[in-house]
């Protein structure tokens, strides 16, 4: 029995003193508080840029969250209220809610509306054109966002190239009198720009994809929309296409 009880005081002071020293390390634990503006400007010309970038980053994902809304595609209730003006001969009155509900859906109805008399194989395909080139146009003001993520890496490792550039050239004037607090400055303003710059890059790449991902919704929504439109007015059996003025 006296073996046992001695490891078991051994193992019970070996615990003491590692937790003695876990607790003593905490104590003694440095923390040091960021100030990231600070830090920010330290960039120096590279830091104004990418606070420029940001704010154009800002300004086209605000602009293009509100452009590419639905209702400016395929508002909700158009479908319902044209519909059945058309076998009443109703054109002016599908023209009239078109133009209260301004959007890509309206003006490929307002084409149809225009051309009736045109051969439904001519006429489908016209009016789809313009629901394709809005759709695209739509994409290509996208590609601001695209921009933005694709320069603001760039614009940071500029400034981490800059910020190397710096402490070697201290090294090279005060070779080991200044020590490491001497180069702290230009390492720090390396890395805060490659930060930022990343930072600025996927902010801009989510919004990026979600707008793209938006308006293919946007786009596949329009194109069910309009088929069961012309469906309804050109292709289904009985139709008046023939007879339309």
């Amino acid at each position: 029995m006296r073996p046992s009880r001695s490891i078991t005081r051994h193992t019970v002071a070996i615990s003491l003193l590692l937790v003695g020293a876990l607790r003593a390390e905490e104590s003694t634990r440095v923390t040091a508080e960021v100030d990231w503006f600070a830090e920010i400007t330290k960039g120096g010309l590279t830091s104004v840029a990418l606070v420029i970038l940001l704010m154009a980053g800002i300004t086209f994902a605000v602009e293009r969250t509100l452009s590419s809304r639905r209702r400016f595609v395929s508002p909700d209730g158009l479908i319902g209220k044209v519909r059945p003006l058309w076998a009443k001969g109703d054109f002016d009155g599908i023209l009239s809610a078109c133009k209260k509900q301004p959007s890509t859906l309206g003006r490929m109805i307002e084409f149809v509306v225009g051309h009736r008399e045109t051969a439904p194989e001519l006429l489908i395909p016209g009016a789809q054109d313009i629901g394709t080139r809005e759709l695209k146009r739509q994409a290509q003001k996208n590609y601001s966002l695209a921009v933005v993520a694709a320069l603001a890496p760039l614009l940071g490792l500029l400034g981490t190239m800059i910020g190397m550039i710096e402490s070697f050239k201290l090294v090279e004037i005060y070779g080991d009198e200044g020590g490491a607090s001497m180069l702290a400055g230009s390492i720090s303003k390396a890395l805060i720009t490659t930060a930022v710059g990343l930072i600025i890059a996927i902010g801009s790449l989510v919004v990026y994809h979600w707008l793209k991902s938006r308006i293919n919704a946007s786009g596949n929504q329009l194109d069910e929309e309009f088929e069961s439109l012309i469906n309804a007015w050109l292709l289904t059996p009985g139709s008046n296409h023939e007879d339309v003025p």
